[in-house]
């Protein structure tokens, strides 16, 4: 069973997200706000699902980070965001995907997130 960490601070979006995800299979660890970056490595996480615009470091910060850490550098990251300047981002970290929000399918994201899985 993959192991995907979500790191999304709107809780009703996270509770949602954790929820699509576990029924589709998948191990889900639901987080707020980042924790140590050694915390994340110990997760071992198969993917990560970052939300951009988090209140303490962005989304592509955590990318970067964990893209120059050997632990987790070869792990999709997926990053989502209502700011319009998502793919710029997404492309400034390296991450595999990335999703915009509103979602206009909650299917979109596991559609993508088994797509970079499986890369």
């Amino acid at each position: 069973m993959k192991h995907i960490v979500i790191i999304e601070d709107d809780q009703d979006l996270l509770d949602v997200l954790s929820l699509i995800l576990t029924e589709a299979g998948y191990r889900v660890t639901a987080l707020t706000q980042m924790e140590s970056v050694e915390d994340l490595i110990d997760l071992q996480a198969d993917a990560f699902v970052i939300d951009e615009m988090l209140p303490v470091v962005n989304g592509h910060i955590i990318c970067i980070i964990l893209k120059s850490k050997p632990q987790t550098k070869h792990l999709p990251v997926v990053l989502i965001s209502a700011d319009e300047k998502l793919p710029q981002m997404a492309t400034l970290c390296e991450a595999n995907a990335y999703l915009h929000k509103p979602f206009n399918s909650y299917t979109d994201l596991q559609r993508i997130l088994e797509k970079a899985l499986a890369a």
